[in-house]
């Protein structure tokens, strides 16, 4: 028998396994991951296929375009397969418009005077060196800004190019978490676990947007998950199950040994990555995360396996050059305060302890549960079943899928504790709790899979639960779509241009739809093949509008690009700009440090006192008190751009006195 034949026979089969009984009417626990060793298991190899033959039908599966792709690799496959769906999420319209206010353009800035000053190591901003933040973000904006030349023309303009080269790198890291994280749970459950992982990562709002932003947040968050997943692969997957039984002196033992010392190094190297991205938390969160699987586990011979001493080593190469070096500089900032003064005392520990900087003081408990809701729509459906499928198991169960489900709870719930406790709060403190949730809602949606018809009824009230989250959340972006960019924006209260891009209409035909759909799919026809197509279907939709169009639109009224090409655009060569009184971050960026800051009124006399047409860029509700001070000064104003929601662009023009 042919293997196409053969494959076509299995799916058939497969297709047809929703409408036979489910041999367990309880709630299963998760399989041994040595159900899963032997590669040629053909539970194993059909995982991915099954719902793919349970969503098409036995037709579609005998075409042969879809033939030549089960003939692919499997995992090559299930990688395919969604790091395409993420490519299609996070690169379309990367620069097509402008960096946000206030971190992307802030970070640009520091990234900007690299490349002009020819001095990577020192971070400077404006007028002084720049210690509030590690410098991997830097260093990948400057890298876009090198590779796309936009720094060719001066003191002008930055070339058309700078932002898609300056996002470019995050969005490639993003793709890679998605990728490893896909990996790491197919080979540690099944592939089916793997694809619905990358496929709810991806779509998860919070994720999809953040990787199309050139913040701190974006590579910490892409490189601790691809630092925890390759964890998983070393501690938990089928080789390393082998590594640890197979006898001395076995050849296979050997080669499994040499792989499982690979991803643990891996591991290391991506936390030194995420120490340059974000700080202490970059390796202080992943040893939290760890430190309470050992407890929990009680599984300490962890440490035999953890390849410490070579794993230290790397991380130390990776990440302690900067610091050194920047903790034995003697210069200071803006502040007048030592790198050390800033980085570890005043942005670490008064961050955590006091409360730094925060736009949202006097948080509760529950402030980043209301903020996960919004970061995980819509597969929080799924959360209430995956909470209490990982409660039901043994926290010393030593199967490789328990401990592993052990640890993916442990990841989302410390990860929540830690930022929870921290006096600084914003709402996208949240970001590294979506991965694991993400993983969670995988794993409960591959056990109703599993159970088919009678797992649908067994869990009727988790779903039920799940559909009453998804309903208030889905209400609360209805009502106010300032939720979703409040996620990985500054100022909350800034005005939301509703008029001008309203998703309403496009919210009420998904989530509508959608609800209603999930609800009879569960509840009603008890369909596991409508179920998952639905939320699998939805969570698509959803995030790409999110990010080709949503996230396009409301980018004018949170960038200052368009303003200060039109600047450009109708300026004489000797007209000035200035900012008047403002603090966005944008003004200093794409006028690349050459914009007069304006904070006193005798300054802004001395500036309109210039002979000649002056230009000011201002916050529309500072307008007409900055245009009785013109006047005042015998110039005519007119606005120029009012493109945005935020900002006028005027140009004062001196009166005709003949």
């Amino acid at each position: 028998m042919s293997k196409r034949t053969k494959a076509t026979q299995n799916t058939v089969a497969l297709f047809s396994e929703e409408r036979l009984p489910c041999p367990t009417a309880q709630p299963s626990a998760l399989p041994d991951s040595n159900d899963s060793n032997d590669p040629n298991d053909s539970n194993r190899n059909q995982d991915e296929g099954s719902i793919l033959a349970a969503l098409l039908g036995p037709k579609v599966m005998r075409h042969p375009l879809i033939q030549r792709f089960l003939a692919i690799d499997p995992e090559k496959r299930m990688l395919g397969a969604v790091v395409s769906l993420a490519m299609l999420i996070f690169l379309p319209w990367l620069g097509a418009v402008g960096l946000w206010d206030c971190w992307e353009v802030h970070y640009g800035e520091v990234a900007r005077a690299m490349v002009a000053r020819h001095d990577p190591i020192i971070p400077y901003w404006e007028n002084a060196y720049f210690f509030s933040k590690p410098p991997l973000t830097m260093w990948l904006q400057a890298f876009g800004i090198w590779l796309s030349d936009s720094l060719a023309q001066g003191n002008s303009h930055l070339g058309i190019y700078a932002e898609w080269a300056m996002r470019l790198p995050f969005a490639l890291l993003m793709l890679l978490a998605v990728g490893l994280l896909t990996l790491a749970m197919g080979r540690v459950f099944n592939r089916r676990v793997g694809l619905l992982s990358g496929v709810a990562l991806a779509t998860s709002p919070l994720f999809f947007l953040l990787a199309r932003q050139t913040v701190t947040d974006t590579p910490f968050v892409a490189m601790l998950t691809c630092g925890l997943s390759a964890f998983l692969i070393a501690e938990f997957s089928p080789v390393s199950r082998s590594a640890r039984e197979l006898a001395e002196g076995d050849p296979a033992k050997a080669r499994a040994e040499g792989t499982v010392t690979f991803w643990w190094l891996l591991a290391y190297a991506f936390f030194g990555l995420a120490t340059l991205a974000k700080g202490l938390l970059g390796f202080l969160l992943p040893g939290a995360i760890l430190l309470a699987y050992l407890l929990v586990s009680w599984d300490w011979s962890l440490l035999k396996r953890a390849r410490i001493l070579p794993g230290l080593a790397i991380f130390a190469v990776i990440a302690a050059p900067w610091y050194l070096r920047l903790s034995l500089f003697d210069g200071k900032d803006d502040g007048s305060k030592t790198f050390v003064q800033r980085f570890f005392l005043h942005d670490h520990l008064n961050r955590v302890s006091r409360g730094v900087h925060t736009t949202t003081p006097n948080t509760t408990f529950t402030y980043f549960i209301e903020q996960l809701g919004y970061a995980v729509f819509p597969w929080i459906v799924l959360l209430p079943g995956a909470c209490a499928l990982l409660g039901r198991l043994s926290p010393r169960g030593r199967a490789a899928k328990n401990q592993a489900s052990i640890f993916i709870a442990l990841w989302a719930l410390v990860a929540f504790l830690v930022f929870t406790l921290s006096a600084t709060k914003f709402h996208h403190y949240c970001f590294p709790i979506v991965p694991p949730l993400a993983l969670m809602a995988a794993l409960y949606l591959d056990d109703l899979w599993r159970q088919g018809r009678v797992g649908l009824e067994k869990n009727a009230l988790l779903i039920l639960a799940g559909l009453v989250l998804f309903a208030l959340v889905a209400h609360d972006l209805w009502k106010a779509p300032a939720h979703l960019i409040h996620m990985f924006v500054y100022k909350y209260d800034r005005a939301y241009p509703l008029e001008e891009v309203n998703p309403k209409r496009v919210f009420q035909v998904l989530f509508v739809t959608a609800g209603l759909g999930l609800a009879a799919a569960a509840l009603v026809f008890r369909s596991r093949k409508t179920f998952i197509c639905l939320i699998t279907t939805l969570a698509i939709a959803f995030s790409l509008y999110g990010s080709w169009v949503h996230w396009k639109n409301l980018t004018f009224h949170w960038s200052q690009r368009d303003i200060f090409w039109a600047y450009y655009q109708n300026r004489k060569s000797d007209e000035p700009i200035a900012a008047y009184y403002m603090n966005w971050r944008g003004e200093t960026f794409y006028s690349s440090n050459t914009i007069r800051q304006i904070k006193a009124r005798d300054k802004f006399d001395e500036f309109l006192d210039q002979k000649g047409a002056v230009w000011i860029l201002v916050e529309q509700s500072r307008y007409e008190k900055m245009s009785q001070l013109v006047e005042a000064k015998q110039r005519s104003i007119e606005i120029v751009d009012r493109s945005g929601n935020k900002f006028y662009l005027a140009k004062a023009t001196p009166k005709n006195r003949g």
